[in-house]
């Protein structure tokens, strides 16, 4: 990861019980030399490379060619990341993959020149944010296997859920 220019230290192990926890834990501040994360997100290394090599591959030239008078890209915003709790924060049920270091949820994307919110993408607007937000919602599932658009049901209105659950038949659930 150090190659991509990813910023992190190693954390301890993390073990919370009820299938909470990390093994090798790691707490990233940036996605390459040039984008932040911010917060500082305590991850697993294979989520948190995953989401490098899509800021590098997709999410950095998407943003240039939809939006070039924002700037350069600067930091990727997340509202959760690690947090031991069950999938959409209910009280019983399976256990969330942000329980495990496996998902993070992007809320914004911040810019030289000011900050893009996660937002649901009108499917009849023509407009180059709109076309950006709907590239990303996309291209997240080359590299995820859980991608949750804003606005995909009650509990994704305004960020982007990203996971790396491992599924029978190599399945991606994209929506």
């Amino acid at each position: 990861m150090s190659t991509l220019g990813v910023a992190f230290r190693p954390l301890p192990r993390i073990d919370e019980g009820d299938g909470c926890g990390i093994d090798r834990p790691i707490a990233v501040t940036a996605l390459s030399r040039s984008v932040k994360l911010e917060p500082e997100a305590t991850l697993r290394c294979d989520t948190a490379l995953e989401l490098a090599r899509m800021t590098r591959d997709m999410l950095e030239p998407a943003a240039r060619l939809a939006m070039p008078e924002k700037g350069r890209l600067t930091a990727v915003h997340h509202a959760s990341a690690y947090v031991c709790r069950n999938r959409n924060g209910a009280d019983d049920g399976k256990i969330s993959e942000h329980a495990r270091g496996n998902a993070i949820d992007l809320s914004s994307l911040e810019f030289e020149k000011g900050i893009v919110p996660m937002s649901i993408a009108r499917p009849e607007a023509s407009d180059l944010p709109a076309a950006f937000q709907r590239s990303l919602n996309a291209f997240a599932c080359l590299y995820f296997r859980t991608v949750l658009s804003p606005g995909s049901d009650a509990a994704h209105q305004d960020h982007l859920h990203l996971d790396i659950l491992e599924r029978n038949g190599g399945f991606r659930y994209c929506r």
